[in-house]
């Protein structure tokens, strides 16, 4: 808010505006905060009336999303469906109804770490105000509203791209269409990602100025007057925004293009910052919660840089280079918003938007419009354009995908702090103000300086950081060196997937690689990894390592010997072609600066189970550290021969199997008495881990210890021979 000021000023906006603009943004978030301390008695099962929100979704047999109770309080609803009759009918009716439903509030998990999705945050941010477990349904009625029946009709677009479409463009076509993305693969938003495309897979300005440009002429050429045709524009915008999914970047575009155009039809004209601020304020007072919503941070973001750049943008002559000054300004102006949120930054966007906004703007979007046209009046035309367009649509696919796996395209410098947030986004105006008044290229270096002392704040710090992630009932932990020398991950956690019915399938499976593990390495400013350490091959600690190697260069990856033909090793190789892999046992070893790592088993080259999972001890002068994997009482014995006297005195454990009731054998404990005994366990994990007994003879010997269940994610910072713990809760 600060700097919007200190640039309206700039521009010499007018003072009641900017005075406008600084008001209503205090006063709305003034607004969003007391309405997110209200406190609703949550001490008694609800029973009584629900009401699903635009944007619930079903996915397997869970139906979740935002709905209102009998007295408008807003919570986050879950329902599991029981079996494939109720998801159809779920499917079909859930935004049609108003349900009778049994239920109790929960209180929302913690997260796993600070970079992992938090769930208490997002209720917050979107004026909820608990989850609510719904346990029965027991009865509806018809909530018939105008923006129900609208939503008929999105769902019924909805049917009939599915139904009218090749499977290949569905998902597509529904994105650019009716801003359902849903449906759109994983493998693809990652590609969009790498490229800094994926705006063009939200409704946005782009989409909405298309079909208003497209609906114009369409008007024009059947001979509708203009002024009739204007009024028609403002009759539909609303109702096509609300269609399109209402999300913030589709009301900003939809208000701005009606104010212009009632300009046009009253005789008016307002500056286009007034128009944009103005719909801003607007849209703040009617949805207050909207300021924390990344699509309204962004869309309003690239329309500001864009905006009050007109000056500098109408001095260039080339339409080529207005189309590439636009994509820099946008990604300019909006990189520190797109780090806080995303961790990282496409340096190729700023070439392949370029590139790809023309070949949106001129093919691919019209091209989906007509599509819909022709499948709603003569299937067979529409049929015949398929012919050539599936075809096409599938090449430049293969070409997003190869231009996505060239290298070196991802700038992850991490997340930035409050403070670094505003340093970065104080430089981008000042290049703004500097640049305005004659442009030259030494002046990036005001953009660059602060953006390179954030990346190199990392490889400044001396510590030497170990962090046990809390991947729930799995095994995952984090080893930087100082000055981030090396990066070793030793396993990636994973979830235990049964067989299941077809119907309970979900399109987006729970992905710890994806969803825990990864968000924290990126977060944290990791890019690639120089070691990944599978201690064995159990899905509770390697099911998650396919995603890591999607997403993460590794050079080398370490396997229990013989471990190499289990399953879930084969099912990984694929993935991990490109890594070095490595089969290390007793005896290897290495050291990077003043750390020395060793491996202490297996001591043969058959894998037979827990107890052949590698064991890896790294120590820096008297800080030692001990990796055991899922190693039992067995293993415990066979290590204390020849290294009893090495490990005693331990100053970290990483308890063996989960602190299950066959590992940490008391003789071990004897020994090694670790200053600090680390358990990676789920909360109320099926296999009571870690095990009461083990606890108990944990606290009999006064040995300390910690949780990944209780304490989240936790951190060890060593410097100097002195030890620093950090923990999540």
């Amino acid at each position: 808010m600060a700097l919007l000021f200190c640039w309206m000023y700039w521009k010499k906006e007018s003072p009641a505006l900017i005075v406008a603009v600084v008001v209503f943004g205090c006063a709305v978030y003034l607004v969003q905060d007391f309405r997110s301390q209200d406190n609703y008695d949550y001490s008694q099962p609800y029973s009584g009336e629900l009401t699903f929100r635009a944007g619930a979704v079903i996915d397997g047999d869970s139906l979740r999303g935002f709905a209102a109770l009998a007295d408008e309080t807003v919570v986050y609803a879950r329902y599991r469906v029981s079996s494939e009759k109720e998801k159809l009918q779920m499917e079909k009716l859930m935004d049609q109804l108003v349900f009778q439903v049994s239920g109790v509030f929960e209180a929302p998990s913690p997260p796993s770490h600070r970079y992992s999705f938090n769930m208490a945050d997002y209720l917050k941010h979107n004026g909820a105000a608990s989850l609510l477990a719904v346990q029965s349904i027991d009865g509806a009625e018809a909530n018939d509203t105008w923006t129900n029946r609208l939503l008929g009709r999105r769902d019924a677009l909805k049917h009939h791209i599915r139904e009218h479409f090749p499977e290949s463009l569905v998902a597509e076509a529904e994105a650019l269409l009716i801003g359902e993305r849903e449906n759109m693969d994983p493998e693809d938003q990652r590609v969009h990602q790498t490229l800094g495309i994926s705006h063009l897979f939200a409704i946005s300005g782009l989409h909405v100025g298309i079909a208003s440009g497209l609906l114009y002429v369409i008007l024009i050429r059947l001979h509708v007057r203009k002024e009739t045709a204007i009024i028609i524009l403002l009759i539909v915008l609303p109702l096509y925004a609300v269609i399109a999914g209402g999300a913030p970047s589709v009301w900003r575009a939809a208000s701005m293009v009606s104010v212009v155009l009632a300009g046009k039809l009253f005789g008016f004209r307002l500056p286009i910052a007034s128009i944009m601020l103005t719909s801003m304020v607007v849209f703040m007072l009617w949805n207050p919660y909207a300021m924390y919503k990344i699509g309204f941070q962004l869309s309003y973001g690239a329309t500001f840089g864009i905006i009050y750049s007109l000056k500098f943008l109408g001095g260039i002559q080339s339409s080529v280079k207005t189309g590439f000054a636009i994509t820099f300004i946008s990604q300019v102006t909006l990189y520190p918003l797109l780090l806080f949120h995303f961790y990282e930054l496409s340096l190729s966007a700023f070439l392949v938007n370029s590139l790809f906004v023309p070949l949106f703007t001129l093919l691919i979007l019209p091209a989906n419009f007509l599509l819909l046209l022709l499948t709603a009046v003569f299937q067979p035309a529409a049929d015949f354009v398929f012919y050539f367009y599936e075809p096409l649509r599938g090449g430049i696919d293969r070409f997003m995908r190869w231009l996505a796996g060239l290298p070196y395209q991802l700038w992850n410098p991490g997340k930035p702090g409050f403070v670094m947030v505003f340093i970065l986004t104080a430089s981008v105006y000042l290049f703004y103000c500097v640049a305005e008044r004659k442009f030259r290229f030494w002046q990036l270096l005001i953009l660059l300086m602060p953006a390179l002392l954030f990346t190199a704040l990392p490889y400044l710090d001396p510590r030497l950081k170990v962090t046990f992630l809390d991947v729930g009932q799995g095994d995952s932990a984090l080893i930087e060196l100082p000055h981030r020398k090396a990066i070793y991950l030793i396993d990636s956690g994973g979830v235990l997937r049964f067989d299941t019915e077809a119907f309970k399938e979900k399109k987006r499976p729970y992905e710890i690689g994806r969803q825990v593990v990864a968000p924290y390495l990126k977060g944290n400013g990791i890019s690639s990894i120089d070691a990944f350490i599978i201690s064995h091959p159990d899905a509770d600690h390697a099911e998650g390592a396919e995603e890591i190697f999607r997403l993460f260069p590794v050079d080398e990856l370490h396997l229990t010997p013989g471990s190499a033909s289990n399953a879930l090793m084969v099912e990984l190789a694929p993935d991990a072609a490109e890594a070095r892999v490595v089969f290390p046992g007793a005896g290897s070893n290495w050291t990077v600066g003043e750390t020395q790592f060793a491996y202490l088993s297996p001591t043969d080259a058959e894998y037979e189970g827990n107890n052949d999972s590698l064991v890896l001890l790294m120590k820096t002068g008297d800080y030692r550290v001990l990796f055991t994997g899922d190693l039992e009482a067995g293993g415990e014995r066979e290590l204390l021969a020849p290294y009893g006297s090495e490990l005693a005195g331990l100053t970290v454990l990483k308890v063996g199997h989960h602190g299950s009731k066959t590992s940490s054998s008391e003789e071990f404990l004897a020994v090694l008495k670790p200053t600090l005994s680390i358990f990676s366990t789920g909360a109320d994990n099926r296999y009571g881990h870690p095990s009461p007994e083990v606890v108990e003879r944990f606290n009999e010997m006064r040995l300390d210890t910690l949780n990944t269940a209780e304490n989240g994610t936790i951190r060890l910072l060593y410097e100097k021979g002195e030890l620093e713990l950090e923990t999540m809760r």
